[in-house]
């Protein structure tokens, strides 16, 4: 039984280390094309992108598309939520823990 134990607090341990996130550039890219780019193109072209979406959605009989142009307008509106979320990130990407 103690042998099972072990094992356990072992894969544990190997578990935790494999399943924290790596700080890398990968993920400061990641972060800035998930969190920062949509933000910025529904700055510039949301108006656009929602007449669009209105447009093509009114002119489309097939339901599978109307849902499709209607998320296309969640594309054209500004979301602080995500704004705060990429903050984080890149605060977190860019914090230093002490080893000591």
């Amino acid at each position: 039984m103690d042998k099972r134990v072990k094992k356990f607090d072992l894969f544990k341990e190997n578990l935790s280390k494999q399943l924290k996130p790596k700080k890398s550039w990968w993920s400061l890219v990641g972060i800035i094309f998930f969190f920062f780019v949509p933000e910025v193109i529904a700055f510039f072209w949301g108006d656009k992108i929602i007449s669009y979406s209105d447009l093509m959605q009114k002119q489309t009989d097939d339901y599978l598309m109307q849902k499709l142009f209607e998320t296309l307008k969640m594309f054209g509106e500004n979301s602080i939520f995500n704004i705060t979320i990429g903050i984080g990130l890149v605060l977190w990407f860019f914090h230093e823990r002490n080893k000591t």
